[in-house]
Parts: structure tokens; sequence; C-alpha cells
């Protein structure tokens, strides 16, 4: 399982830790490659804090191709 390497602030962490591990783990492996034109999985990712969401950035694991994934906050 990928940990992520980068984290900007320790509210982006508590926001993605109060995530169900289980979930994490689902939005972790779905993210969507240009490159690969599928679902892979994001490895060497940092999580940010956004306005709405926490967003997700890092590399295709298969390609290696830069990626991304919205997380948008429930509330």
């Amino acid at each position: 399982m990928s940990r992520p390497e980068n984290i900007t602030s320790f509210k982006a962490l508590q926001l993605w830790k109060a995530i169900p591990q289980s979930y994490r783990d689902k939005l972790v492996r779905n993210v969507f490659c240009g490159n690969c034109g599928g679902a892979v999985e994001i490895v060497d990712y940092s999580i940010r804090e956004e306005k709405y969401a926490l967003l997700l950035t890092g590399k295709c694991r298969t390609c290696g191709k830069p990626v991304a994934r919205v997380v948008e906050n429930e509330s």
C-alpha cells in the first residue's frame, strides 16, 4: 500500500484519516490515468487541502505519468 509522501497541512491529514481505511484504499486504487486510459493506482502521492475537497497528486503505478484524484468534502 502506498503512503502519502507529502501532506501540506495537519488539517489535510485529519480530513484524510477521517475517511475509513477501506474507502481510502479504494480511492487510491481508482484514479484515472489519461496515458493508460483507465483506472489505476496512484503512488508517491501528496495530499493537499483545497476549499471544498482534498487533492491527491502523484504518479500512475503503471506508466509513471502524473495523475490526480479529487476527494470532495461531504459538507
